[in-house]
């Protein structure tokens, strides 16, 4: 194509962690391919978050640094100005779009059929609330489809579910003293008819602003409890954000509930900082990850001070006290932040997994996601930044170390400057990753309860991965309304990323779920320990012992066969089939995830079983824990090289009272394995998927 400037360059040298290859780049419409006589990696532009040309360097090479959004750091060395600039314009010109038509998702197409082929059409608001009991003839709840068209809210769901006593003349009036017209909708329904709601800031203003309406809405939502089967209880509302965020909407002409107007209602604030803290902390977390320069040396005060697991805690806590008032008191909690879409979804959906063992199976959390992310309007879009790209382009080339060209230099900022302020379809302030916490808090779940999830934490580092890589039409829109009113028709037009997982259940199942714990234990209902955090360490592709304390490992008795999580795939093919359709062309190859150890498995089982002696979350939490090994992510040796890597056990948190992530990260789960045998990863050797074409 004719903005590929080049397709091939050979002889480019390859620089990741302390690993150096020397091949050939290839440049496709839609991947970067590094070809090694022994391995490849692919990565699909929309995984690019940033590209720098650096000036020429001692050697007389010129060096090109992509960082990616999914954690994966390159750098490629050319031996001419006039290779890395031809690479870099090619780049930048195929990741920097403005139409989400450019997109992977409308050009991939698998090399077989997929078995699961439902992934648009397994979420279906009636059949999945009507599991919960609504909408049965002795529901307190009912389905209205005022929204059908979106007209009553673009960024709600067509379907809501909402008290039965309440009208649609009334929620017509409701509306106007929510933001955006986001009302309190039904999110989950518990097996005692405690529910959780969701909504929006209602717009309370500097006037004090009531609606009776609103208060009406809320008053019937504690009335479908049945007053004669449960004890009197009040509606407890859940605000998310910090105390002085809500009080500054205030003058904004929104805010937060006048709890007297609102009968037998309490209020929380949960404390959850906005996109704007969040997106910070990461960038800090990043970069101290990112200066380890690949020696495996990282500050843990550096880490500590990104305050990232202080806000992953601050989740989890409020999830405390959702599941706790739902659970053990029956009250019903509504939930909002500001406008619904980000904080609401994450104490939301949390919540809900934690209440319901369904969504911890792999078709129940893709239904969880579907209801709570896409359905009710996470904007996917713009939190992602799939659109605004142009500012993280830097070409310092020109700039001569040696001889320093004030002129090249100024010319270099100018250029930083007008990528910053030129018109972007989304505005850089509008990133953050907000699901992404959502499914680090996952993983901290998974990781105290590894027995309870039916998936593993391959799918989760799969679905952070596929909101940036843009191989799917799911994570690609703000709203659902903006996915049905663009130009192509969607489901036909892309694959949803359900699809895939559910088509390749053996990469993704859990090898140690235990469903017959969620019947004989709590109830099936887990409690977030935030006692118990830890970095993610294999999301920002890193070994537990570089990220989480060194003095709480756990040895690797034996070798593991850990190809799968390579940053690169084996180059072989099979001789029927040409180069493109054999080789990973997802951008899942760059990194993906071990199963569970048999270890894993042997401690888990053993604690669960001790913890069926006992009734309490608590004993529950503390029986289940158990450390999962995992292999070596940073690794860039061909299979046959890699050589066994330690593992870290659980951390151990101080009580709840701490203020930085070094108070969190501090001591020994009292639950690990003292050996760990060998796992068999054979079956994850292959690639996941080839596409029909680069």
């Amino acid at each position: 194509m004719e903005f590929i400037k080049v397709s091939k360059v050979e002889q480019v040298q390859l620089e990741r962690l302390d690993k150096t290859l020397v091949g050939t780049l290839h440049l496709t419409p839609h991947h970067i391919i590094f070809n090694h006589p022994s391995e490849e990696l692919w990565v699909t532009y929309s995984l690019i978050n940033s590209v720098e040309c650096h000036p020429q360097n001692e050697e007389g090479l010129y060096p090109l640094e992509i960082k990616c959004h999914h954690f994966v750091f390159l750098t490629l060395t050319f031996k001419t100005q006039k290779e890395v600039l031809e690479v870099y314009q090619t780049i930048n010109h195929l990741t920097c779009i403005d139409d989400i038509s450019k997109f992977y998702a409308f050009h991939y197409k698998p090399t077989k059929k997929f078995d699961f082929t439902e992934g648009w059409s397994m979420y279906n608001p009636e059949a999945e609330y009507g599991r919960m009991g609504v909408g049965s003839e002795s529901s307190q709840w009912r389905f209205t489809t005022l929204n059908n068209d979106y007209s009553f809210c673009e960024t709600y769901p067509s379907v809501l579910a909402v008290p039965s006593k309440i009208s649609d003349n009334v929620l017509n009036y409701a509306k106007k003293f929510r933001s955006r017209a986001r009302i309190p909708a039904l999110s989950y329904l518990h097996k005692n008819q405690a529910s959780i709601t969701r909504s929006s800031q209602p717009l309370v203003g500097l006037k004090q602003n009531r609606s009776i309406q609103d208060e009406k809405l809320i008053e019937a939502i504690f009335q479908t409890t049945n007053s004669e089967t449960s004890p009197p209880s009040h509606l407890l509302i859940v605000d998310a954000r910090p105390t002085a965020n809500a009080m500054a909407c205030t003058a904004l002409g929104a805010g937060s509930e006048i709890i007297d107007f609102y009968k037998h209602c309490k209020k929380e604030y949960m404390g959850i900082e906005n996109i704007h803290v969040v997106r910070d902390s990461l960038q800090r977390l990043v970069e101290v990850i990112s200066m380890s320069d690949g020696k495996g040396v990282i500050s843990k005060m550096q880490l500590s001070k990104s305050n990232w697991l202080k806000h992953i805690k601050t989740i989890l806590v409020a999830t405390q006290i959702i599941v706790d008032n739902v659970h053990n008191h029956g009250r019903h909690v509504l939930v909002h932040c500001s406008d619904g879409w980000d904080r609401t979804s994450q104490l939301t959906a949390l919540s809900s997994l934690c209440l319901d063992p369904f969504y911890r199976t792999l078709k129940g959390f893709a239904i969880l996601v579907e209801k709570e992310w896409v359905s009710f309007g996470h904007k996917f879009r713009s939190r992602s930044g799939h659109l605004a790209k142009t500012k993280n382009f830097v070409d310092n080339s020109s700039i001569n170390l040696n001889h320093g060209s004030q002129s090249s230099l100024l010319t270099n900022m100018q250029n930083r400057f007008y990528s910053y302020s030129s018109p972007k379809p989304t505005a850089d302030k509008e990133t953050c990753p907000i699901f992404h916490q959502f499914l680090d808090c996952i993983f901290q779940l998974w990781t105290q309860y590894p027995t309870r999830f039916e998936f593993n934490e391959k799918m989760l580092l799969f679905l952070h991965e596929q909101v940036y890589a843009c191989q799917f039409g799911t994570f690609l829109f703000d709203c659902q309304y903006d996915m049905l009113h663009h130009p192509s028709s969607i489901k036909k037009s892309t694959f949803s990323v359900w699809d895939y997982i559910l088509s390749n259940p053996d990469l993704f199942t859990n090898s140690i779920y235990e469903p017959e714990l969620d019947k004989t234990m709590n109830d099936g209902i887990l409690m977030p320990d935030t006692k118990y955090l830890r970095y993610w360490s294999y999301l920002f592709c890193k070994r537990d012992e570089d990220l989480n304390p060194s003095e709480i490992l756990s040895p690797l008795v034996s070798q593991l066969d850990l190809s799968s999580s390579s940053l690169v795939q084996p180059a072989s093919m099979d001789n029927n089939s040409d180069h493109h359709s054999q080789s990973l062309k997802s951008s899942f190859s760059t990194r993906s995830s071990p199963n569970l150890s048999r270890a894993h498995s042997q401690v888990a089982r053993r604690h669960s079983d001790e913890s069926q002696k006992t009734t309490t979350i608590t004993e529950d939490k503390q029986s289940s824990s158990s450390s999962s090994p995992k292999s070596d992510p940073s690794t860039f040796s061909a299979p046959e090289q890699l050589s066994p890597v330690n593992q870290n056990s659980q951390i151990q948190d101080t009580p709840a009272e701490a203020h930085s992530d070094t108070e969190i990260v501090k001591n020994q789960h009292p639950h690990h394995a003292k050996a760990i045998p060998s796992y068999d990863y054979s079956h994850l050797k292959h690639p996941l998927e080839s596409p029909s074409s680069g």
